[in-house]
C-alpha cells in the first residue's frame, strides 16, 4: 500500500484510487473511489474538486484504509457500504440479499410500460406479486411508480425479508410482504386467481457458468440467490410458471429475467405449462433477458 502525501482530500483521494489492486482498469477504480467518497462523507465529484484542499481526520484515513483492504479482499463495494442505487431508489444491502444488477432495472421499466395499459384495461386496482424479493428492489420501484395498485413480495425466510421491509420503509412504499418457499410450498388457498401480474428474477446461473464470473460475486454473494444445477436450470421457472397459472386472473401476466443462454428453453417450459403470447426482449448489452407470457382468457 502505497504512501498519500496529506491528509488533504486530493492526496487522499489518488492515493486510494492508485491502490485499488484488486480493481482493474483507471475507469472502475474511479468509479469505485467516488462511490466511497460519497458514500462516507458525502462528497460528490464536484465536491471532491472544490473541497481538494480540505484535511480529512485521522479518523476518516482509519477508515478509508479498512474500506480500502476490503476491496482488496475481493469484497464488493455495495456490502461495504451498505447502499446501492435501483432506478433513483436507495437499496441497503448485505450479504444475505443479491446486489441489484442493471439488467433488473430493464425488468421493470419494461413491466412498467405494459403496467399502465393493463391498469387502464382493468379499470380496478391490479394485484402484483414479486417472487423471491431479495433486497425488494423490483416490488420498491414498482409500489414507487404505482402507489395506487397492490404489490405483493416473498422470499423464503426472515432475513431476507427484514432487509426487504427496511428498503421498503426507507423509500416510502407499502408492499405486503410474506415469506414463501415457491419449490415447495402451497399458497393457491390464499391467493386465488386473483393476481393480474407475477414478475421474478429468479436463480438462473448454472453451477457450469461460476468459472468465468468474478471472484467477488462467488465468494461474498449468496450463492442460493444465484446458481442451479445444470442438470435442473429451468427449476425455478417451472415452479413458478406452474404456480402462477393457479394465481393469476385469465389474461393475467408473467414477467421474468433469464439466463441469456436458457431464452428458448423458458420459452418451452412456459408453452409446456399453457401460457400464451410468449416473448423475450433483449438487456442494453442485446443479450436475451426478459420473458413475457399470458394466461389465457
Amino acid at each position: 500500500m502505497s504512501d498519500f502525501k496529506s491528509n488533504k482530500i486530493s492526496d487522499l483521494y489518488q492515493w486510494f484510487k492508485s491502490g485499488l489492486s484488486d480493481t482493474p482498469g483507471e475507469r472502475e477504480q474511479k468509479a469505485i473511489s467516488n462511490e466511497v467518497f460519497f458514500r462516507f462523507f458525502g462528497l460528490s465529484a464536484d465536491q471532491r474538486i472544490l473541497q481538494a484542499d480540505k484535511r480529512l481526520p485521522e479518523s476518516d484515513i482509519v477508515l478509508l484504509k479498512k474500506v480500502q483492504r476490503r476491496l482488496n479482499q475481493g469484497e464488493p463495494i455495495q456490502y461495504i457500504t451498505g447502499i446501492t442505487d435501483f432506478l433513483s431508489h436507495l437499496i441497503y444491502v448485505q450479504p444475505c440479499v443479491l446486489i441489484p444488477r442493471q439488467e433488473s432495472e430493464g425488468l421493470v421499466l419494461w413491466l412498467k410500460e405494459n403496467l399502465w395499459e393493463l391498469i387502464r384495461q382493468a379499470n380496478r386496482k391490479i394485484r402484483i406479486l414479486d417472487v423471491g424479493t431479495g433486497s425488494g428492489c423490483i416490488a420498491i420501484a414498482l409500489a414507487a411508480a404505482f402507489p395506487d395498485q397492490e404489490i405483493m413480495a416473498c422470499d423464503i425466510n426472515k432475513e431476507i425479508l427484514q432487509v426487504a421491509k427496511h428498503n421498503a420503509l426507507i423509500n416510502n412504499t407499502y408492499i405486503n410482504f410474506f415469506i414463501f418457499d415457491v419449490l415447495s410450498e402451497d399458497i393457491n388457498i390464499v391467493l386465488g386467481e386473483s393476481l393480474d401480474v407475477v414478475v421474478s428474477n429468479p436463480p438462473y446461473v448454472r453451477e457450469s457458468e461460476k468459472p468465468g464470473m468474478a471472484t467477488r460475486v462467488l465468494s461474498h454473494e449468496p450463492a442460493k440467490a444465484l446458481f442451479v444445477p445444470d442438470d435442473d436450470a429451468l427449476l425455478f421457472y417451472r415452479a413458478i410458471s406452474l404456480k402462477a397459472m393457479q394465481w393469476l386472473v385469465p389474461g393475467g401476466r408473467t414477467y421474468f429475467e433469464i439466463n441469456e443462454a436458457l431464452g428458448s428453453q423458458c420459452v418451452k417450459q412456459l408453452e409446456q405449462a399453457g401460457y400464451l403470447e410468449i416473448s423475450i426482449k433483449k438487456d442494453i448489452h442485446g443479450r436475451e433477458r426478459y420473458l413475457r407470457a399470458r394466461k389465457p382468457l
